[in-house]
């Protein structure tokens, strides 16, 4: 008994020190890329800063972005592939492992799975023999929805803050429901319709703190300048929201593969970024081959690659941005695994969402205490629209939880329907049947 007890301890244990790692490591994500985007150097495309014509210019490079998120993605490959020749030094006898079966309500959960930042459900077992070719070939479909929906989020990212960027990816639950009960067949329940109605609130009052504090730092300083700002930034909410819409559709299709297809979470994802690789190789040349364009609009078609790994030779600041980036996304993807492997993916959930605060926070830091300041800081000012957002966020926090039943709503009767469903499910089930 006291073995088992010991054992359970070093179990929790070691899931809340993975929770630490990433919890923090899924901060440093998102503000690791608005840190790209803020930093100059000088590279070989001209850009107008302050009405002047240079080429010192800021790196704000999306697809470059989506790139360093592939092979992030791709690096859970080479993870696998040794924890695999360490299990077979370690053990002469080749054990099949069961396939692995996404945890905590599927397609929910891996709902925080597909995001821009790389996060990954837990791989619960894997298969030695691995996937057949055919589901390697039908990986093509979620990994390029997965780089279209990075591409708009890194996109919408240039222009809007990281908190915002960060509490609107909530949205995703709206479409996720949506395209679940269209093409999965899944039935929602009251408390599912309660909670998604406060996730609409949530995101129109963190939407609107957003645009009005975008507004109100306009007014002070009017200009043309700013009038382009503004509209960028309505247009990177809307990039936000196409993101996370193709993000439910890839949540759909990518859960058929994890149940019926037996693709292990990890291993699809190393394979959706060696996909994303393959496109990048395509892609590369022909976005570096369209006419640039003087609207915000035009990052979506063309991107200078040649003048970005300029940049990043002429900065050591970017060499560093970079490297980080990587990193912290193949540690968040091990560690997100983790959590979930020791604990569960209840914990899981709530610290995605203690993520999305622990972003805010870094931004007031970067701030009010590094005093990084400025229109093309990655810091974030406290302003009276941004407690229109923290009431927004709370708001999120209480529908998401709510969604996945993590919390639960006062009323009993959200659930009745639920439950009478499961009582018969389960008076209907042959080992019951005998029972009686």
């Amino acid at each position: 008994m006291s073995t088992t007890t010991t054992s359970e301890e070093r179990k929790t244990r070691k899931g809340f020190l993975w929770g630490l790692v990433m919890l923090v490591s899924g901060t440093l994500c998102t503000i690791i890329t608005k840190v790209q985007y803020s930093l100059q150097s000088l590279g070989t495309e001209p850009c107008v800063i302050n009405g002047n014509t240079t080429l010192h210019c800021y790196f704000d490079k999306p697809w470059f972005g989506v790139l360093e998120m592939k092979l992030a993605m791709a690096c859970c490959l080479v993870f696998l592939y040794v924890r695999k020749r360490v299990e077979h030094r370690a053990r002469p006898q080749v054990h099949a492992d069961a396939a692995a079966v996404a945890q905590g309500g599927g397609g929910q959960e891996r709902a925080h799975a597909v995001s821009r930042d790389g996060v990954v459900v837990v791989e619960t077992s894997s298969s030695s023999s691995g996937p057949s070719w055919s589901t390697i070939l039908l990986l093509i479909i979620p990994s390029m929805l997965d780089l279209l929906n990075t591409v708009f989020a890194n996109i919408g990212l240039l222009w809007i803050s990281s908190s915002i960027y960060q509490m609107t990816r909530g949205s995703v639950i709206l479409f996720n429901a949506f395209f679940s009960v269209r093409f999965m067949g899944k039935r929602l329940f009251a408390y599912h319709y309660s909670s998604i109605l406060l996730v609409i609130i949530a995101v129109g009052m963190v939407s609107f703190a957003g645009l009005s504090q975008a507004a109100m730092q306009s007014a002070a300083e009017p200009s043309a300048a700013d009038a382009e700002k503004q509209a960028n930034q309505i247009l990177g909410l809307s990039f936000i929201f196409v993101a996370q819409f193709l993000c439910a559709i890839q949540i759909v299709i990518e859960e058929y593969f994890l149940t019926k297809r037996q693709v292990s979470p990890m291993l699809l994802v190393g394979i959706e970024g060696l996909w994303g690789l393959v496109f990048m190789a395509v892609l590369i040349p022909l976005l570096q081959w369209t006419p640039r364009g003087t609207s915000g609009l035009s990052k979506v078609w063309h991107e200078d690659f040649s003048d970005a790994l300029v940049k990043i030779s002429n900065s050591w600041p970017l060499v560093w941005t970079v490297v980080a980036y990587v990193i912290t996304i193949g540690v968040f993807n091990l560690s997100a695994s983790f959590v979930t492997k020791y604990l569960n993916s209840v914990v899981r959930s709530i610290l995605d969402t203690m993520r999305t605060m622990g972003v805010w926070l870094l931004t007031l830091f970067v701030y009010y205490v590094i005093k990084w300041t400025g229109p093309n800081s990655p810091g974030e000012p406290w302003t009276v629209w941004s407690w229109l957002e923290l009431a927004g966020f709370a708001v999120m926090v209480v529908g998401t939880l709510t969604y996945k039943k993590i919390l639960r709503f006062p009323g009993t009767w959200l659930y009745a329907a639920e439950e009478r469903e499961a009582n018969l499910a389960l008076t209907k089930s042959p080992f019951m049947a005998s029972m009686h």
